[in-house]
């Protein structure tokens, strides 16, 4: 994926965007994939920047980008400091060298100076400047007395910071104009080049890394086109597939398509195709593009070029493909066959409906229902054709079946027909019918012997419900009452269906025999539970999870272990709705797991879900000193402080004294070491001085100041 368009911005579909009168008022409607928050981030108020280059003999372009949006939206308002040091290879490098590549930090550009200098067919240029400028940019409106309104807003930081990246990447004026791009055009070809950016001044908001890349100024090379272009066709449409080129990889696709042989081609997408990562971890993304507005057998000439996060185009990757017709004809459907003569049967068909492109019937005959069938009209019969008339010299019985063919050549075969040359009586239904599973699958069937003497075997058939079509198991007829079959047990479908019917000599069959359910043992593991979100304080972790979706779930199980520890141990024991737990037996900054193992009515036990972390936060909040009192002693003409003071957690902490003299604000005077409860102030001056103190720890903890006054009559 994409370094910068594709950080965050996935799952996202533009439907729609709409330039009104100025250009830059316009509607965007998003429909996230998944449900999911995209600026979720490892650190509290902690962004990085992200940054990629692309060299020329002439110039270095830079493009970058925070990796949170709220990160971006405190960047937009300082802006970025760009530095670069030329790399010597005769010197050591060091820090010291780098020299501001301009004079004032780049931000975006004020909404009047975008207005001036955008062209306002720019469809990018709008989305940065609504992104950044735009009074609305979210789906669902704000209602500060709706339980959601939080969610709304960080849910509208987060489509305007996806849909800023998304411009920048395929619009260099809009990177320019968003702050996210510098050209320097002060190189040399051939030498090598380091860059750092960071936030031109800082924030107690955030805090944000430097980022760094270092760049060999050498001659472009071309972003390669798409790689092995291939098309498959379709009725009515044709799909495009391909893969990234190994050097380049793209924000997103724009395919040209050509209907005069390649003399002038037009975009069939006006904004950039985006390709989505599939589920499956790890794995690479696949392009492809469906045209389905052409015509059958008519050749069409297709490009494919990638745009870059630099928003350049690569060079066009080129096939000519064509969509055919597949839509086969209906079947026809086949009467039963009559003996006209001692040798002849006579086969009819007819057909509801004939499609314009029906271009005949073709006749096909075998002595098994199934297979073996040859043809017995080497040219299709005309479409007027309803009967063939089929000589069966020296042969009983026949299997008949009747394929309506279309002009592009597609073929429906209808049911085969039995047709025989002598009537007589069928077979009586088989009677008896039962069986059983094994524990590894292997069915064993058995049922009553026919008393017909003419009776030459059996057909046993079998279905996944008793409402679908019985298929039959063996190709020839089974000649004995007892039959074993081999099941997949591994399956969600616990019921199998078996039907007998008795086949005489004369090949005519019996009425089928009385439906036998029988069972699968239940060997399939439970599907595994989804845990769908995780909150945190500082003493507790709230879980969620989508709970397993096999029918027979019994209960689940939820595990528990520290991070740095190998055994889970049981948390708890859930029913089969619980979709939700509270863990308050955590401890502030000791980071957790936990899964779920979901357990059936068989005693199935699941895979684990995947595993969660959490790991409850430090506040920072730290309880103050206790019975903090200041004295004045005329001997010493000093100033006597002392306090009590029992820390709450193990870490390096130390007191830190303030003091004001007759009302003045406090200000900070003196850091004490934790080993000490008392201070002097050699430096007691007349009138009221008041005493304030903190304590800090190395942690970052930090208490609320305790006072205290004295009045001091002189100090002479």
């Amino acid at each position: 994926m994409n370094l910068l368009s594709n950080l965050r911005f996935t799952q996202i579909l533009i439907r729609r965007i709409k330039l009104v009168s100025s250009f830059i008022v316009f509607l965007l409607l998003i429909q996230p994939l998944y449900a999911q928050d995209i600026d979720k981030e490892s650190k509290p108020r902690h962004a990085q920047i992200k940054v990629i280059a692309r060299s020329d003999a002439d110039s270095i372009v830079l493009r970058w980008a925070p990796t949170t949006s709220g990160g971006w939206d405190i960047a937009n308002g300082v802006g970025y400091t760009i530095e670069k040091l030329i790399i010597r290879a005769d010197k050591n490098t060091d820090n010291t060298g780098f020299k501001p590549v301009s004079n004032r930090p780049l931000k975006p550009l004020s909404l009047e100076k975008w207005l001036e200098l955008s062209n306002k067919e720019n469809v990018f240029s709008a989305v940065g400047a609504q992104a950044i400028y735009g009074k609305l940019f979210n789906p669902t409106p704000l209602s500060s007395g709706s339980m959601s309104a939080l969610k709304n807003a960080a849910d509208e930081l987060s489509n305007r910071y996806s849909f800023s990246l998304f411009a920048a990447d395929n619009d260099a004026f809009t990177a320019d104009a968003m702050g996210l791009r510098f050209v320097d055009k002060e190189v040399e070809l051939g030498k090598k080049y380091a860059y750092r950016i960071y936030i031109a001044d800082s924030t107690l908001d955030y805090s944000f890394d430097t980022a760094y890349i270092i760049v060999d100024a050498r001659k472009f090379e071309r972003n390669l086109a798409p790689q092995n272009l291939k098309f498959k066709s379709r009725d009515g449409s044709i799909q495009l597939f391909w893969t990234e080129a190994i050097r380049n990889q793209y924000s997103g696709y724009y395919v040209y398509r050509s209907s005069d042989g390649g003399e002038s081609f037009t975009k069939l997408n006006n904004m950039p195709m985006v390709i989505m990562m599939q589920d499956i971890e790890n794995s690479k993304p696949t392009p492809s593009f469906i045209d389905t507005a052409t015509n059958n057998y008519t050749n069409y000439t297709y490009k494919v070029r990638g745009v870059t996060a630099f928003a350049e185009l690569s060079d066009a990757a080129e096939i000519t493909a064509f969509s055919k017709d597949l839509s086969p004809p209906p079947p026809p459907i086949i009467n039963k066959p009559k003996q006209i003569s001692i040798n002849e049967i006579s086969i009819t068909w007819q057909m509801e409906t004939k499609p314009d492109d029906l271009n005949g019937y073709v006749v096909s005959r075998s002595q098994h229902p199934s297979n073996n069938f040859q043809l017995l009209t080497l040219e299709p019969l005309p479409i007027s054709t309803n009967e063939y008339i089929d000589v069966l010299s020296g042969k009983d019985h026949a299997y008949y079946n009747v394929a309506a063919v279309d002009t592009a050549g597609n073929l429906t075969f209808s049911v085969s027909v039995l047709a025989t040359r002598i009537d007589s009586t069928p077979p009586e239904s088989p009677l008896g019918l039962q069986g059983k599973i094994s524990p590894t699958g292997i069915v064993t069937l058995s049922w009553n012997k026919n008393t017909e003497s003419n009776i030459k075997g059996y057909r046993i058939l079998q279905a996944n419900d008793p409402k679908h079509e019985f298929v039959q198991l063996t190709g020839q007829i089974y000649n004995d009452t007892v039959f074993y079959d081999s099941i997949n047990i591994h399956t969600l479908t616990r019921g199998i269906f078996y039907r007998v019917v008795a086949v005489n000599k004369r090949f005519q069959h019996s009425e089928m025999s009385e439906i036998l359910k029988l069972t699968r043992p239940d060997v399939v593991l439970p599907v595994k539970a989804v845990f769908s979100d995780v909150f945190v304080t500082d003493s507790s972790v709230n879980m969620q999870w989508f709970k397993s979706s096999s029918n027979d779930l019994a209960f689940q199980v939820l595990l528990k272990k520290k991070a740095s520890s190998k055994e889970w141990i049981t948390l708890d024991t859930l029913e089969t709705n619980k979709e939700s737990f509270l863990d308050l037996d955590v401890e502030t900054g000791v980071a957790y797991e936990y899964t779920i193992v979901s357990v059936d009515s068989s005693g199935l036990l699941s895979p684990n879900a995947t595993p969660i972390r959490a790991k409850p936060y430090d506040t920072g909040s730290r309880t103050g000193v206790r019975d903090f009192i200041a004295v004045y002693e005329p001997t010493n003409k000093t100033v006597v402080l002392n306090w009590e003071y029992n820390p709450e957690k193990k870490e390096n902490y130390w007191f830190v004294v303030y003091k004001s003299i007759n009302q003045d604000a406090f200000k900070e005077y003196k850091a004490v070491s934790s080993k000490n409860l008392s201070f002097t102030d050699k430096y007691a001056k007349q009138g009221t001085t008041s005493y304030g103190i903190v304590v800090m720890t190395s942690l970052g903890g930090e208490s609320e100041m305790e006072e205290t006054t004295v009045f001091i009559e002189s100090a002479e």
